[in-house]
């Protein structure tokens, strides 16, 4: 997923049974290929209890999940930035190597 910027819509923190599930909900800005590994839209991982709780849809609209795991293999690269109204605007690279945190 290199060379391309998504946008972080949602971090979850859910429990199915005793096992805990850590979901990142992520949009491509492009409107179109999502991932298509654990928790994707067609993944059969998805209960209609889990659905509900984070208001899932599967539709080829650019929005899916993934686990926080796969998040951190796939996406090595995280800015994040905020907005606020009446300052400078700047950017700062946040580069770490992978299953390593750096904020």
């Amino acid at each position: 997923m290199d060379s391309h910027a998504y946008s972080l819509v949602g971090c979850y923190d859910l429990r199915n049974g005793d096992t805990r599930i850590r979901l990142v909900k992520i949009r491509n800005p492009w409107g179109l290929q999502e991932w298509h590994g654990d928790w994707s839209d067609s993944s059969p991982l998805w209960t209609p209890e889990l659905m509900q709780q984070v208001n899932m849809e599967a539709k080829e609209d650019g929005v899916f999940f993934i686990s926080f795991q796969d998040y951190l293999r796939f996406f090595y690269i995280t800015s994040i930035c905020k907005y606020l109204t009446g300052n400078d605007l700047s950017a700062i690279e946040d580069e770490h190597s992978q299953s390593k945190f750096c904020v």
